[in-house]
Formats: structure tokens, C-alpha cells, sequence
């Protein structure tokens, strides 16, 4: 070959060989592999909102946390591994796993059990092993995440027979302007064997956070059970002795949390160091939903603390006990704790405040007018039950029959219509929205309680299970009816509990205090399994560790492998392009020197 014929011809195969090596590199990049392009958006108005998210979140709107299906998510590890982690779920010991979600397939995350009551419960049933399970992408690989978020729960849908509660809260926390994790109902396969139908809710981590502060640089705690400070009640400066707020992040002191609790306590400059509003949209979730299991509950937990120069949100978590999961008949809405008013300064100093209280009751106004408003509320639980109602009864570990998750779905319904009326009638002063500090009682909301401002769980001896009620925790069950106006709950429960929970009685069946004449009760608790009517172990939290780990989801960086990724990929393809265009001019010009 003639050395002025070969040059360009070499140079122009260079170019070609190096683009297609781009193209093909395209294909093989482990990065597309897992990170799959999104599917395609809605047209009109969604274009614009869609244009202003990431990709990252167009994928996890379409692809993982898609609420308008059920995806399937597929998950994979040593037999050995499963059965060993059945055996010691208490532990919840990660094992390494691979997961295929929805078509998005990641090796070497992290698998393990999770939960506290619901752990702890199922731990104790003979023949169940349908634990909530956390999925954790950066477990082993430290960048490795799944558009951008890090780790992913799946819960069990423990004492709700509905299946809806959690979904249905975070929708409305969503529709209330309140930052919400990400949520959909899933399909989880282990080991290619159906396993059960949960609901996969995103751990608040750094996405999370970007996404609603577009920071993930503040402090973060968690509201967990066990220790003191999770009420917000001033106990010193020392930080430490705040032990119930875990904090979740990293390279924070804790000046400014100490800071907004003294403020809250012995000051009155609140909106220094709290964003006052999305507080009292918070109280209004959980007093609209009967969520006792939150803040305003015995237990003050299941929310978290995220702080921007010193000003504090706080943002909702864990709602399977809402829409009167716990047994509450109905709360006083100026007054709505589990306990003396006092002991909750979040709500007591803010409730004082007669601006707050107005801004506070709008926001109540608002949410039973238009989002619980009953043809909406009604419309929307059809929704979710024409979505998940075939998966549920083909369900191979539930809690409950078919019928039960029916029955349930309805009297969901009538609680949510109860509630509204309550609230309304507090509202325009037809019943008091207040009475003597002393809270909306009930403590826990538990057997016997009467679920708090209720009354006698039973309509005829005092303690024991209304007749026709197979015991224990009625699964969905309406503590409404003719005679709940003396806190006495009807001659049965819509709904039946499973086998194992049968003949049981509720504890104690005291009278509950507070709201007077309360005409319909809350829905009762559905604990499955719980045959006595008692809580497994008691009601302190044993030391298991709780959430283990630091701050989920906040490893750093976290998404920047993805964006870097794609940056380094068209830089790359434009230096084959300009390879390949300059070759191309080489060419033209040695042959007009050849002419």
C-alpha cells in the first residue's frame, strides 16, 4: 500500500473504530445497566413539571416508586443467608443480596429485617415469617445507589389489614405541601418464589432532603421510642441528654438542636428556629388521620428533625397505625396528645399562640374539605383497592383472609367520615375542640383503652372483645355504631381476626377520657397474631439497635457517580467526533495536494 494512500485511509478507520467503541461503550456501561433511561412522560402540564425534575427522579417516578402500578422487585441471595436471617430476625444482620427492581437489576446490596412493634410481633407468631425488610444499595459499595437514593424499606403492612393506611397518609401529607418519601406498592420475590405484597417506602437520606431543601448539609434526627427528648420537653444544654432524637448525620454539633429546644421551651421567638407552618401542617396530618403513633402519641416518635441555619422542619414517617390504627375514637384538635397538653410543646406553645391557631385550624378546614372530603376519600380507596386487590388475595404470607382486607377497606372508609364530622363539629364549635389540658387520653390507644377518647372496647362485659369479634385486635373493625355516644364500642367488629389471634380479650377495658359524647369510634387496632390483646413483650422497646447505621442515604455524593458518569460519556463522544472530523478534513486536503 502507498504511504500517502495509507495515511488518511488509517486515519479515517481510527476515527470510525473510536466512534463506534464510544457507541458500543454505551451499551456495556455497567452505569446503564442499572441506571436505565426513564420512561417517557406525560404530555401537557406534566411536560413542565417533568422538565424540572432530575432524570434521577423521572426514573424513580417511573420506574421504582410508580403509584399507578405494582411493580415487581425481585430480590436474590444465598439460601443459607435467607434462612438464617428468618431464623434471627431480632438481629437484623445484613446479608448480601441482588436485586432485580422492575426491570433495574443491582448486585452486592445489603438485605435485612426491620422494624420495632411489627419486628418484634412477628418474631413471636409461630407461623409467619412476613417481615418488613430494608434494602440497602451502598451497603458493600459505598458510591453504588439506585437513582440517586441509597436505601429503600419494604414494609409488611403490619396491623392494617387495609393495606392503605401509610400510602393514603403520605398522599395526603403530599397534597398538604409537606415533604413526603417517595412510595408504591410492590411484588417481592425471593429466590424466585412470591413472597408477598408490601408498600416500598424511600428512606429519608440525601435525595430526599435535595430534593425538598436542595441541601443535605443539615443535622438530622430520627424520634425513636426509647430514651428522653423525643416530646421536645426542655431538660438541659446537654445534647446527650437528648438521647431519643438518634441523629442520622454527620459532621454536625448539636448547638442548634439544643438551641430550637430551648427556644421552643422558654422563649417565644418560634419561627427563629422552627418553619412554624409545615409544623402545624404536620399536627394537622396526624389529628386528621387519628395517627397517634407520632409526635402527639405516647410514644412521641416516627418523625424526624432536619435543620437549615439553625431552623428546624419536621417530617413525617411510619403512618401504618394511621386513620385510628391504634384504637383513638377522636382527638381533640386543640388538644390532641396522649397526655397532658403540656408535656408536647411543639403543640402547646404553637396552639397558644392565637395566629398559629388560627393558620392551624385553616389548614384543618382545608384538608376535610377537600382532600378527606368522603366522595374524594371514597374515590381514591377504590383506586388503590382496583390496583392492589388481586395481588393482596393472591398473597402467599398475609396476615389476613381476602375478606378481612374487604372489610377493612370499608371500615376505613366510615373512619375517615367519622373523623371528618368530628373535626368539623370541633371547627365551627357545635362540640369543644379543647378541655382541661389533660390531652385527648387513651394512652396508647391499646385493648382496652376504649382508643382513647372512646371508651369500653366492648359492648357488654367491660374489657372484653364486642360479641361476634373473634378476639384480640379487630382486623378493620369500626368502633362506631348506635352506642358509641357513651364510648361503648358496637355488638361487632367489621372484620375478623386471623386463626391464630382468636379467642383473645383486650386488656384491662377501661374507660377512655376526654372527647364527651363521642358519637362513632375509631378503627381498632389490627395486630395479627395477638390472640391476648397484649403488645409482644411488653411496650418498652428492647435494646436491639434500633435503625442501625448512620445517616441513611447520606454517604456523601450521593448521585454524583450517575451525573459524572453521563459527563464523562459525552465528553468522551466529543472528542471521538472531533477526531473523526478532523480526520475527515485530512483527507479532503491531502488529496487536493495529490491533484
Amino acid at each position: 500500500m502507498n504511504n500517502k494512500a495509507g495515511v488518511p485511509f488509517l486515519a479515517c478507520l481510527f476515527g470510525i473504530l473510536l466512534l463506534i467503541g464510544v457507541i458500543w461503550n454505551g451499551y456495556e456501561n455497567p452505569a446503564s445497566q442499572i441506571m436505565p433511561q426513564a420512561e417517557a412522560q406525560p404530555q401537557g402540564d406534566a411536560d413542565a413539571e417533568s422538565s424540572a425534575k432530575s432524570e434521577d427522579e423521572q426514573n424513580l417516578d417511573s420506574t421504582i416508586f410508580a403509584e399507578d402500578k405494582v411493580v415487581d422487585v425481585k430480590i436474590t441471595l444465598d439460601a443459607d443467608d435467607f434462612q438464617d436471617m428468618l431464623d434471627n430476625a431480632s438481629n437484623e444482620e445484613m446479608k448480601t443480596a441482588s436485586v432485580d427492581y422492575n426491570g433495574v437489576r443491582i448486585d452486592n446490596i445489603g438485605i435485612r429485617t426491620k422494624g420495632n412493634l411489627s419486628l418484634r410481633s412477628v418474631v413471636s407468631m409461630p407461623d409467619s415469617d412476613r417481615y418488613s425488610f430494608k434494602l440497602s444499595f451502598d451497603e458493600f459499595i459505598s458510591s453504588q445507589n439506585l437513582f440517586g437514593i441509597s436505601k429503600i424499606n419494604l414494609n409488611n403492612n403490619y396491623s392494617d389489614a387495609s393495606s392503605m393506611r401509610e400510602f393514603l397518609t403520605y398522599e395526603l401529607a403530599e397534597k398538604m405541601g409537606l415533604p413526603v418519601p417517595k412510595h408504591s406498592y410492590v411484588n417481592i420475590y425471593i429466590n424466585g418464589e412470591r413472597y408477598g405484597t408490601y408498600l416500598a417506602v424511600e428512606q429519608i437520606g440525601s435525595a430526599y432532603l435535595e430534593r425538598y431543601f436542595d441541601n443535605s448539609t443539615g443535622a438530622l434526627y430520627k424520634a425513636e421510642m426509647t430514651g428522653n427528648g423525643g416530646d421536645l420537653q426542655w431538660i438541659s444544654d446537654n445534647a446527650d441528654d437528648y438521647s431519643a432524637l438518634a441523629k442520622k448525620s454527620k459532621g454536625n454539633d448539636d448547638t442548634a438542636l439544643v438551641n430550637m429546644i430551648d427556644e421552643l421551651n422558654n422563649g417565644s421567638d418560634y419561627e427563629s428556629v422552627l418553619d412554624v407552618e409545615e409544623v402545624l401542617k404536620y399536627i394537622a396530618l396526624n389529628v386528621a388521620t387519628q395517627n397517634t403513633d407520632s409526635y402527639i402519641g405516647q410514644n412521641k416518635q416516627n418523625y424526624y428533625l432536619y435543620e437549615q441555619k439553625g431552623v428546624f422542619s419536621v417530617l413525617p414517617w411510619d403512618y401504618n397505625m394511621a386513620f385510628g390504627g391504634l384504637g383513638s375514637s377522636s382527638l381533640l384538635i386543640d388538644e390532641p396528645t396522649q397526655g397532658a397538653l403540656a408535656e408536647r410543646p411543639l403543640v402547646a406553645k404553637l396552639l397558644e399562640q392565637e395566629e398559629y391557631k388560627e393558620k392551624y385550624h385553616a389548614i384543618l378546614q382545608e384538608t376535610i374539605d377537600v382532600f378527606l372530603q368522603e366522595d374524594i376519600f371514597h374515590a381514591r380507596v377504590q383506586e388503590l383497592y382496583a390496583l392492589i386487590s388481586e395481588d393482596v388475595e393472591k398473597d402467599p404470607n398475609a396476615f389476613y383472609t381476602f375478606d378481612e382486607f374487604k372489610q377493612s377497606v370499608e371500615a376505613l372508609k366510615t373512619t375517615n367520615s367519622t373523623q371528618v364530622e368530628q373535626i368539623s363539629q370541633q371547627l365551627d364549635g357545635t362540640i369543644p375542640s379543647s378541655g382541661d389540658g389533660s390531652g385527648s387520653g387513651g394512652g396508647m390507644g391499646m385493648p382496652g383503652d376504649g382508643g382513647g377518647a372512646g371508651g369500653n372496647a366492648g359492648g357488654g362485659a367491660a374489657g372484653g372483645v364486642p360479641d361476634g369479634a373473634p378476639g384480640g385486635f379487630a382486623p378493620g373493625g369500626d368502633a362506631g355504631g348506635n352506642n358509641a355516644a357513651n364510648g361503648d364500642a358496637p355488638a361487632a367488629f367489621n372484620g375478623q381476626m386471623p386463626p391464630e389471634a382468636q379467642n383473645g380479650q383486650t386488656q384491662n377495658g377501661q374507660d377512655g377520657t376526654g372527647v364527651q359524647d363521642v358519637q362513632n369510634g375509631g378503627q381498632m387496632g389490627q395486630f395479627p397474631g395477638r390472640g391476648n390483646g397484649q403488645m409482644p413483650g411488653g411496650m418498652n422497646r428492647p435494646d436491639m439497635g434500633g435503625e442501625r447505621g448512620g445517616m441513611p442515604g447520606m454517604n456523601g455524593g450521593m448521585g454524583e457517580p450517575s451525573s459524572q458518569g453521563s459527563a464523562a460519556e459525552a465528553m468522551t463522544a466529543g472528542i471521538a467526533v472531533l477526531i473523526l472530523i478532523l480526520a475527515c478534513v485530512f483527507v479532503k486536503f491531502f488529496r487536493r495536494h495529490r491533484l
